[in-house]
């Protein structure tokens, strides 16, 4: 079989006790990655998997028939749609190593503060002890966020207060992104947050 891959992003869910909208996941013809941190969805997995034979002749077409076509995964209780992206982002658009870590090794607002000072753009993405999270950021400037329901300013607030998981940033964002605003300024919320993790502590 000849080397293959496809990027899906997952579009929208309702109910799915796994996965959220933004999640992106990878098939190729040896395996289907799914999103970092969450668990494997044997229904998802075998939904993704079935698409290989369909997709694999527009391969060489960069899938054009079906740029438009939303997929689903409605095998449980829940619901989720994906469709095709981009695979810009996949890799390392800046030659730069995608780097990982832990947390008990530099702390929730010293990583912050390292991807922004040092503007960044991409993609941070935890596994921490109460769930997953992701950071997005433009140039330094956080442009989403979210931890589990939590989104942006509360999910920042949120992620503070863990000390043990894992990271990894992944360079590079889809040009549909570099537009986002941000947030809000950095050191205003991240002094916020660590001002809420005193008086909780």
């Amino acid at each position: 079989m000849t080397q293959f891959s496809a990027v899906f992003d997952i579009i929208d869910q309702r109910g799915c006790p796994f996965y959220n909208a933004d999640d992106r996941m990878v098939l190729t013809d040896k395996a289907v990655v799914l999103p970092v941190g969450r668990p494997s969805c044997l229904i998802l997995v075998r939904a993704v998997t079935e698409l290989l034979f369909q997709l694999l002749p527009a391969a060489t077409m960069d899938f054009v028939e079906f740029q438009d076509t939303v997929f689903t995964c409605g095998g449980c209780t829940g619901l989720i749609k994906f469709k095709l992206g981009s695979q810009e982002d996949e890799g390392n658009n800046d030659g730069e190593p995608v780097i990982t870590g832990r947390l008990d090794a530099i702390l929730p607002a010293e990583l912050l503060q390292v991807f922004h000072m040092h503007q960044k753009t991409g993609k941070l993405l935890l596994d921490m002890e109460s769930g997953t999270a992701r950071v997005t950021f433009r140039e330094g400037a956080v442009i989403a966020a979210r931890f589990e329901e939590l989104d942006n300013q509360e999910a920042i607030y949120a992620m503070l207060s863990e000390r043990k998981g894992y990271f990894r940033f992944v360079p590079g964002l889809p040009e549909s992104m570099m537009k986002s605003r941000e947030i809000g300024d950095f050191m205003m919320i991240l002094m916020e947050g660590l001002r809420r993790l005193d008086e909780e502590e």
